[in-house]
């Protein structure tokens, strides 16, 4: 009888352990530091012989790439959404299947940062900070109605500046969402140089652990934003030289990265790129530049 009891408990943990979920977060963890190939099980190969032979490039755990994410939305009702994801050690396509954000009366998908995806309206703001966007979170509508903000999440803050559209709303107005207590805030206005470009289309925003920074992408005038002061500051001037005239930011491994079009609109020469360090970010080193066939793919295109 107690043998038979021992192996029914063993049975059931078994099972158990079987039917054991894996949630969302640890799932993306395991997904952005192990490649798919890793997570073939050996139930698929035949046999411990037929075990295929791979690259060591495609085995290797140094070094991996990051996971390009690309979502797509269809212009016209009911504004259809689809998503994939691309690993590129496996180099394998993924279909996502976000969580959708419930909210009929929003349906366009804005993001003017990476780790950021919204919905607005004049009522109801939805956001997504995880990195498959399975998860959505619905607060009230920021106090000024906005249609083309600069959106980005510093620590557990959201903050929302410019892209008003009323004649009698600032059109510098900079408010903050903070995620844990699900208050607004307001913060001081944009610096005053950014009144005829304080919207996502003329702005390029990168974000580190406490400040973001934005960059109007034409003169490469950059100013912080420190969410704890709700301050700005600055200018900066991140133009290398007087070739780029197109400019845009972003974070690498802790790094200050800045892509730049050098030439001018109707004569594109070349893509490069630079690391941008210093406490008043005025040192510039070139890291990278783009081959000189993608430049010529890249022209006669939309440059922005």
């Amino acid at each position: 009888m107690a043998e038979f009891q021992t192996q029914t408990t063993k049975s059931k943990v078994e099972e158990d352990q079987q039917e054991a979920p894996l949630y969302g977060d640890i799932l993306e963890s395991i997904l952005s530091h192990v490649p798919l190939l890793h997570l073939v099980p050996p139930a698929t190969c035949p046999s411990p012989g037929d075990t295929p032979s791979l690259p060591p490039s495609a085995t290797s755990t140094e070094n991996i790439k990051p996971w390009l994410i690309v979502l797509t939305q269809t212009t016209r009702y009911p504004y259809v959404t689809s998503a994939l994801a691309y690993d590129p050690a496996s180099q394998v396509w993924i279909d996502i299947h976000p969580q959708p954000s419930n909210i009929p009366s929003i349906p366009i998908l804005r993001s003017s940062h990476s780790t950021l995806l919204y919905m607005l309206s004049p009522s109801k703001f939805a956001f997504s900070t995880d990195p498959l966007h399975h998860t959505w979170h619905h607060a009230a509508a920021p106090l000024v109605w906005r249609t083309d903000p600069i959106v980005a999440l510093v620590g557990h803050r959201i903050i929302v500046a410019g892209g008003t559209c009323d004649y009698e709303d600032d059109p510098l107005a900079v408010e903050m969402y903070d995620v844990t207590t699900r208050t607004w805030d307001t913060c001081d206005s944009m610096p005053a140089i950014l009144k005829d470009s304080a919207a996502s289309t003329w702005l390029s925003v990168a974000v580190d652990d406490s400040k973001m920074y934005v960059t109007e992408k034409i003169s490469g005038v950059t100013y912080s934003f420190d969410p704890n002061s709700k301050a700005w500051f600055g200018p900066y001037d991140l133009r290398p030289d007087g070739s780029v005239f197109i400019s845009v930011i972003g974070f690498a491994n802790g790094r200050l990265i800045l892509v730049g079009a050098v030439g001018n609109a109707e004569n594109l020469k070349g893509v490069k790129v630079w690391e941008v360090k210093g406490a008043l970010l005025e040192r510039k080193e070139m890291i990278g530049e783009m081959p000189a066939e993608m430049v010529e793919m890249v022209k006669g295109r939309a440059v922005a």
